[in-house]
């Protein structure tokens, strides 16, 4: 009877010992064996500080155990101030283990200039809802000079020769259509929403345009100049020609300019009339681009006689890559001369200079 239990119990050790292989190989879930690690951000300027941060495969967070790496140096913590230019390899370690390496770009600090608003007005005579857009247009230019305005029409007398692919550019289904700086459609009904183009203005531009357009007979000539505050990759410069004061009837069915069914004579400001680039833009030679660089090019073109030339004005803007969004725009009239505007920073008043100023004393 003895020997038949140990015959059972036998096997049923060996079983449990492994069978003799040498032990238990089968993986451990708590055992670390890769780490993935997290920046704050991967570009960034010069001076400012990125934190990082590293989880392990079991999912734990181990930033405050890891020892972190900027170019194969130590630096003490997990957040590290890049003072200088350039790119930089950053990875971590704990436990004999490294995590990948991830790149960070260092941008020098941008430069900024003045900002202006771009607003695309599709419209048409035909249009009874388009003078809406009209009127919300003209309580723009009384609240700023700085909206560059382009009206694109369609199907009456100003059409422009490529307006179906500009309207396929940007889904333009339906008329009126107002969109700002090509990113935002402008909320109906325009005219109580004027704060929604001004507002644009507060943003940041690192992009500096002037535009020089000079004239001989019915030769226009468009000097355009670009100064360049940020590290861009790629940049695409559009020149559009518009026009002013074209009157032809318009459709009205708004309570706008008195409620007139029909405006007689209704006169049509910056109507454009041609794209001297591809009208999404062209894209700027890769070693002109970078920050603190400058670009300059002048564009030719001949003022068909059914213009008014001396009505003629220039558009120019810039997008970045691939995206549509006008980083900055300008406008110029023949013979204006433009100079590159840098953003103008205001004096902040001392306390007592405040006062006195307001007490009318100084």
């Amino acid at each position: 009877m003895k020997k038949f239990v140990y015959l059972i119990v036998f096997p049923l050790l060996l079983a449990c010992s492994g069978g003799g292989s040498g032990g238990d190989d089968s993986p451990q879930p708590d055992k670390v064996t890769s780490l993935q690690i997290y920046l704050s951000d991967t570009t960034t300027i010069v001076g400012q500080s990125l934190i990082f941060s590293v989880i392990d495969n079991t999912g734990q967070t181990r930033t405050s155990e890891a020892k972190f790496f900027v170019n194969d140096v130590e630096i003490q913590g997990s957040k590290y101030t890049f003072n200088e230019i350039g790119k930089f390899q950053v990875h971590a370690t704990f436990q004999g283990i490294s995590s990948q390496r991830k790149e960070v770009t260092v941008n020098p600090v941008p430069i900024e200039y003045k900002k202006r608003v771009m607003v695309e007005d599709y419209t048409g005579t035909w249009c009874g809802w388009c003078p809406r857009v009209s009127y919300a247009l003209e309580l723009l230019e009384k609240e700023t000079d700085d909206a560059v305005i382009v009206a694109a029409h369609q199907g009456d007398p100003m059409q422009f020769s490529q307006i179906s692919a500009l309207m396929s550019a940007f889904s333009v289904s339906g008329f009126p259509t107002a969109i700002i700086n090509r990113e935002q459609k402008w909320t109906s009904p325009q005219p109580n929403n004027v704060a929604q183009v001004t507002a644009k203005l507060a943003q940041k531009a690192y992009i500096g345009l002037a535009i020089n357009p000079t004239i001989d007979g019915r030769n226009l000539y468009i000097n355009t100049k670009m100064s360049i505050g940020y590290n861009y990759n790629v940049l695409k410069l559009g020149v559009y020609i518009i026009e002013d004061d074209l009157e032809y009837d318009q459709q009205n069915y708004t309570s706008y300019y008195n409620g007139a069914a029909v405006l007689r004579g209704f006169k049509h400001h910056n109507v454009l009339r041609a794209s001297l680039t591809n009208i999404l833009g062209d894209q700027l030679p890769n070693d002109e681009v970078g920050h603190g660089k400058d670009y300059e090019k002048t564009f030719n073109y001949s003022i068909p006689a059914q213009y008014n030339k001396e009505n003629i004005k220039v558009v120019v803007f810039v997008t970045e890559g691939s995206s549509k969004v006008v980083l900055n725009s300008r406008v110029a009239e023949i013979g204006e001369t433009q100079e590159i505007e840098k953003k103008e920073w205001k004096k902040l008043l001392t306390c007592t200079e405040w006062v006195m100023k307001k007490l009318w004393l100084w």
